[in-house]
Order: C-alpha cells, then structure tokens, then sequence
C-alpha cells in the first residue's frame, strides 16, 4: 500500500510520548492537548508545492481558556466546534525565531531528515506556550495590557477577539476593566466602518452580550 504523507506525519506525531494525550481533529488538521479547562494547540496548515513535488507545513500554536468563551456560546453565530477549538492566542514558528513552514517531499527522500525537525520544533513551541501562558493573567499582562497602552495594536479583523478580551480584563484587572472596555468598543466600531462582517453580526446586539457576561462569568 503507498504511503500517504501527510497521513504518515499525523500518525508518527500521535505515536510520540508528548502526544499521548492529543486529540487529533481530522477536519482542522489540529493537535490538541488539553489541562482542565485549558488547552494547548497546533494546527499543521499545509498545502502542496507542486514544483518541488513537496507537502510545505506551516505549524499554528494556540492556547484557549474554556471561561473565556464558554459563556459565549449562547450567542455565537459559528458552527460551536469551531468556536471551542479557536485559540485566544495564537503564534506561528517566526514567533519562536524559528522557520515558518517545513516542507516534505512527496517521495518520503528526506522524511527520516524532516520528521524529527518537525516533531521537535511542535514539541518545543507547545511546551513554551504552556509556560508563557500558563494563567489568565500571562495572557493579560504579555498580550492584552501592551494593545491598550497603545504600545501594541489591538486586532484589525474578527469579532470574537472582543468578547475575550472583555471577559479576561473583567475577570483579571475589574480596576482597569473600564478603560479596557472603552478602547476595545472603539475599536469593534473601527472594525463595522471598515466593513469586518464578523463585528457586523454582533453589534446590535454588543450591550446584551456585554451585559451578560458581567453578570454571569466568574471565576
């Protein structure tokens, strides 16, 4: 029987001790490693290089945190699969200072070379991913404070990034909460003048949604 790549690469990668409590999601090409009511990702995006005859890999990490977007699920207009498996944060491997993409030939030439880059470099990210962000307030302090004091800036697409945002400052820093709330709701109506469809779905309704989450989420 041939050997289908990408097949063979999700299979050893699951055959790995790290990975012996993955959860692999056929449909997202996604690895998902999950602590409690957190977890770890990385999505293998890939595509076929039909020059090179190569399968070129680009690793996506994720981290989510269920108290984040559980409560939002009432309100979602998403298919829920994808909306629990989409990371809060999310890095590819120049994040790391590493290279972005990997590629395999289709012949399996240099698979014995590639596999253990690949599998090290996911190792390596994961793990890195789980100490830097390890709490609500990482994700806070490293991400989120650096946008609102205007050193970084905040996202300029999506809508779900809002209600995180929100719930996180509400739950980790109620001190700063309102300023957090003012900068991100300028921007949610930055994102419906420049036509985000994702901010369009939701903002006629962004005060009921809002509202619920300060009454209900706790930690």
């Amino acid at each position: 029987m041939k050997r289908e790549l990408f097949k063979t690469i999700v299979s050893d990668i699951l055959s790995d001790d790290f990975f012996s409590d993955c959860k692999f999601v056929k449909s997202e090409n996604t690895f998902v490693i999950r602590d409690g009511e957190k977890f770890v990702s990385t999505e293998l995006d890939h595509w076929r290089d039909y020059e090179d005859e190569s399968c070129v890999i680009r690793p996506l990490y994720g981290r989510h945190f269920d108290v984040l977007s559980k409560w939002f699920e009432k309100f979602c207009v998403r298919k829920l699969m994808y909306q629990r498996l989409d990371p809060h944060i999310m890095f590819d491997n120049e994040d790391f200072g590493q290279e972005t993409e990997i590629t395999f030939k289709y012949d399996f030439s240099d698979y014995e070379e590639k596999f253990p880059q690949l599998c090290s470099t996911l190792k390596e990210n994961l793990s890195d991913m789980c100490d830097e962000y390890a709490t609500l307030n990482d994700f806070y302090n490293k991400i989120v404070v650096p946008q609102i004091k205007g050193e970084e800036e905040l996202p300029e697409a999506g809508a779900d990034w809002i209600f995180v945002y929100l719930t996180l400052g509400f739950l980790v820093d109620k001190d700063n909460y309102p300023t957090l709330k003012k900068k991100v709701l300028e921007r949610a109506e930055w994102l419906l003048h420049h036509h985000e469809l994702s901010v369009a779905e939701y903002y006629d309704r962004m005060d009921e949604i809002i509202s619920y989450m300060e009454n209900n989420v706790r930690l």
